[in-house]
């Protein structure tokens, strides 16, 4: 299989049809929700911030007294209300974004319309069936991960040296069972928007074609880390070419701080939406056309494997 080629062809879908960078964009960011560690109370314990800013702390206790009143509760309450439901929002539009761009695809390699309207109806269309193959897929997962977690903090309780152990199999089971899960599902969305294959039979099938060729999945796999890996370090020094700018801006007072905030972050957002739009789908593009691979080098095989027939005398 040309590797290369798959992710030039990737690349360039990507790079034309820039319409489809909407739909890349709910794919690409919904995984940020819930994904961000809280690591402030820690940077505020370690370091002294009155030092640099001319905060007030009774600025703070303030804030503090306020919110764990009667209106602020209530808002509390509104905001966790809001961001739960804008996140729901965002999961909903990533399962019709990730239908909608394998049509996508499926449609510009066949020359037909890929008008942002039809790829989004044709992604509503098979929300519930995509919906049924995540509940599927998350409930295999924390399956797995609760009979392999479990154990292991039993281990360490009884035994530490055993729990170690036990956490050194892990981890490279682990790795394994995220390379097993992750690509039979890319692979069974795939085959319910481009065969219309019911989910069970989606499962079944992507489980073959990720069997019967180990090999290349493993690759795809692979060099789709390595290429995520390189975008989030690539990702860090843009953020930090933005924070440096906004940070000894701010160092002279919290007014230029948000100064600083109000002219700065705008424009990190635009970039951001924007990489994120292609970034979204050039990997569902990626993956589209590995499974397109498959499925064709199947075909082949098939029709290779079939017996002759003899015309009757």
């Amino acid at each position: 299989m040309d590797y290369t080629g798959l992710i030039n062809r990737a690349f360039n879908l990507s790079w034309q049809h820039k319409i489809f960078w909407v739909l890349g964009f709910f794919t690409a960011t919904w995984g940020y929700f819930g994904g961000i560690e809280d690591k402030f109370p820690q940077i505020s314990r370690n370091y002294d911030w009155s030092n640099n800013f001319d905060f007030d702390p009774h600025f703070i206790e303030g804030i503090v007294d306020w919110m764990t009143s009667g209106p602020g509760i209530a808002l509390g309450i509104a905001l966790v209300s809001f961001f739960m439901l804008l996140g729901l929002a965002f999961f909903v539009l990533y399962l019709i974004s990730v239908a909608g761009l394998i049509e996508g695809v499926v449609r510009v390699e066949n020359g037909d319309s890929h008008k942002l309207k039809e790829l989004f109806l044709s992604g509503a269309r098979h929300f519930w069936q995509f919906l049924g193959l995540f509940f599927l897929t998350f409930l295999a997962t924390g399956l797995f991960f609760a009979l392999m977690v479990i154990p292991l903090i039993l281990f360490i309780i009884a035994f530490k040296a055993f729990g170690l152990l036990f956490l050194l199999v892990f981890i490279p089971v682990a790795i394994i069972a995220t390379f097993l899960i992750s690509n039979v599902y890319s692979l069974a969305q795939r085959e319910i928007v481009i065969n219309g294959t019911h989910v069970f039979e989606a499962i079944r099938v992507a489980f073959r074609l990720f069997k019967n060729n180990l090999g290349p999945n493993i690759i795809i796999f692979i060099i789709t880390a390595f290429l995520w890996i390189a975008i989030i370090i690539g990702g860090i020094i843009l953020a930090v070419i933005f924070a440096i700018p906004a940070f000894i801006i701010g160092a002279w007072s919290t007014p230029f701080m948000i100064i600083a905030l109000v002219v700065i972050l705008p424009v990190f957002l635009s970039v951001a939406i924007v990489v994120e739009g292609f970034l979204g789908t050039f990997f569902n593009s990626l993956f589209t056309y590995f499974y397109l691979e498959l499925r064709n080098k199947e075909l082949s095989e098939d029709i290779k494997n079939q017996p002759d027939i003899l015309p009757a005398n």
